[in-house]
């Protein structure tokens, strides 16, 4: 099916929208979801670094729209996938995942539910003392920024140096005795 030109050049401008209208739905929406968490990422915890990638992702989506629009129909639709291969993160086994990621998981949701109790009850009497210490509310604006960078140097550090060895079980024939508590003679 072929699509009017016109249109696709309006909607390139919109990161994901040219995929769309083109009928790459999969790309389409994984260029604007990146766009989009990107954006949000920026303002929400205080990172202006990362507009850095708006303006490339943008260019990204802009000009593949018009490489999508020379293959034909037929072929777009057999090219369709998401660019940060979702597909298989929707058909995992996500008790194994959990089960592995315990930790990790875990420790996402007391920063997540550290962060909700910070700005439903902290952030709201802090603007209030803005006129009085206007240092003080300038620091805990600055949490979520502090948090991500905690995150990133604790990743880092892990990631550098490995982290904490788990010793496998022994096996049988191994030379190891096991201790069985004392024994009634």
């Amino acid at each position: 099916m072929k699509k009017n030109s016109f249109f696709a050049f309006c909607f390139a401008f919109i990161p994901g929208a040219g995929q769309m209208y083109l009928g790459m739905m999969k790309r389409g929406v994984s260029l604007m979801l990146a766009f989009s968490v990107i954006s949000v990422a920026a303002g929400f915890l205080y990172l202006p670094i990362l507009t850095v990638f708006l303006p490339v992702l943008w260019f990204f989506a802009f000009f593949d729209t018009f490489n999508i629009k020379a293959i034909p129909y037929e072929q777009r639709a057999a090219q369709d996938a998401f660019l940060f291969q979702l597909d298989g993160a929707f058909h995992r086994d996500w008790k194994a995942l959990v089960q592995r990621r315990h930790t990790l998981i875990g420790g996402g949701c007391i920063l997540l539910g550290f962060y909700l109790l910070y700005t439903s009850l902290l952030r709201p009497f802090l603007w209030k003392l803005s006129d009085y210490l206007p240092w003080l509310y300038d620091l805990l604006r600055a949490v979520p920024s502090l948090i991500v960078a905690v995150a990133i140097i604790a990743l880092g550090i892990h990631l550098a140096f490995g982290g904490r060895e788990i010793s496998a079980p022994p096996q049988a024939g191994d030379d190891f005795v096991e201790y069985g508590g004392k024994r009634d003679e």
